[in-house]
């Protein structure tokens, strides 16, 4: 499939054309185009989200794998990396087998799976040798995380100690969010920071670390739709992220939906989560258009480093690399979502300034601007050629 396009090579905005059959075959100057996206904007490596929770399964009634990484191509991302507290728990090699082959099945975007820390060494070394991004710890987790001591494996920390679990929202604290980083070792990356000093502290440890949109723009938490885990801060260390723009690596969405009747229950019984996987994309280069961040930078957060932190082959328009592109546009709009089961959030009308028009996931259309198509996205670490660590 040939595509003329507007893009950045070797440094520089060029017109162009892309030759793309699950990577970027070749790249030139003049082609006859099966599809001329020249004038629908800039065509640059879609993002990748590694903080996505896809649900299906026992929880399918929240979201699934399909209407998942529909919103997520929606909203400009390339590639989801799954969390492992689903129904039944992603803990054990049998049922990492499943998780992968229903993403396998179903996903839209390029994908892969961070299994839960399983109950012995044995098991994870098992897990290790499946395409298998690596391993999530969950507060729950802590006190029991040496079964992942010494693997050559990327850790990601849920940045909350044991005891928040069962603490009230108001008792929550932020120290605990800072204690939990200093209880891990190892190829550790700290997602969902809630606070600057949190990535300080963490990247000090030699960390990587990411937040989130919502951290930053959401202004407490007021009620279900709100409610998240870790808690929305005070304003002093919300508005302290603002340099998390420049200081953090990485910036994904903790896409955690969930349905309309169970955020309407009452505060004190409803679930925490925010759903905004198609949100980060056009919010970061929204940014970008008003001048707040440079262009470079904006791909050092939504898939460079985040590439590099996953140890895989993606974020080049350039021979040999997933040809996974969208096509951003500068257009004032309000964002809501259109894909996912949960069909409220915090950032609806939110005013946008960057508007995906198209997204390209393995040469193929996933996305047009109005429909999203059953494109099949592949899990990079079942391909030797396409990892490198």
């Amino acid at each position: 499939m040939w595509y003329r396009a507007k893009f950045l090579y070797n440094g520089e905005v060029t017109e162009g054309c892309i030759n793309a059959f699950n990577e970027v075959v070749e790249v030139r100057k003049e082609c006859r185009p099966d599809i001329d996206l020249s004038k629908e904007g800039l065509l640059v490596p879609a993002s990748i989200d590694f903080h996505v929770h896809l649900r299906d399964w026992g929880l399918k009634h929240k979201e699934t794998v399909a209407t998942g990484t529909s919103e997520a191509v929606y909203g400009g991302v390339g590639m989801v990396v799954d969390m492992p507290n689903t129904s039944p728990p992603v803990r054990d090699y049998k049922t990492a087998v499943e998780r992968l082959t229903l993403l396998d099945q179903f996903s839209r975007a390029d994908f892969s799976v961070f299994a839960g820390v399983p109950d012995s060494r044995e098991e994870a070394e098992k897990i290790l040798k499946l395409p298998v991004a690596g391993f999530k710890v969950f507060p729950e987790d802590l006190e029991r995380v040496e079964v992942l001591e010494g693997l050559d494996t990327l850790i990601i920390l849920h940045p909350e100690v044991p005891r928040a679990n069962s603490s009230f929202r108001n008792l929550r604290a932020y120290w605990m969010e800072l204690a939990s980083v200093l209880m891990v070792k190892g190829r550790v990356h700290v997602t969902h920071s809630t606070g600057l000093e949190t990535i300080r502290l963490a990247k000090s440890l030699g960390f990587t670390t990411d937040f989130t949109p919502h951290h930053f723009l959401v202004e407490g938490e007021r009620d279900c739709l709100t409610k998240v885990n870790p808690p929305i801060r005070d304003e002093t260390t919300r508005m302290g992220l603002l340099l998390a723009f420049y200081e953090a690596d990485a910036i994904v969405s903790d896409h955690a939906p969930h349905s309309k009747e169970e955020k309407a229950l009452p505060y004190e019984l409803c679930p925490p989560g925010i759903a905004a996987v198609s949100f980060t994309t056009p919010f970061v280069y929204s940014m970008v258009f008003k001048g707040v961040l440079d262009m470079e930078r904006a791909f050092d957060l939504l898939f460079r480093n985040a590439s590099k932190i996953l140890g895989i082959k993606y974020g080049e328009v350039r021979e040999g690399y997933p040809a996974n592109f969208v096509v951003i546009k500068d257009e004032d709009w309000r964002y809501s979502t259109r894909f996912s089961k949960a069909t409220e959030t915090p950032f609806d009308g939110f005013p946008l300034q960057a508007k995906v028009k198209w997204t390209i996931i393995r040469g193929k259309v996933a996305y047009d601007g109005e429909e999203v198509y059953p494109v099949k996205g592949l899990n990079p670490y079942a391909f030797p050629g396409e990892r490198v660590r």
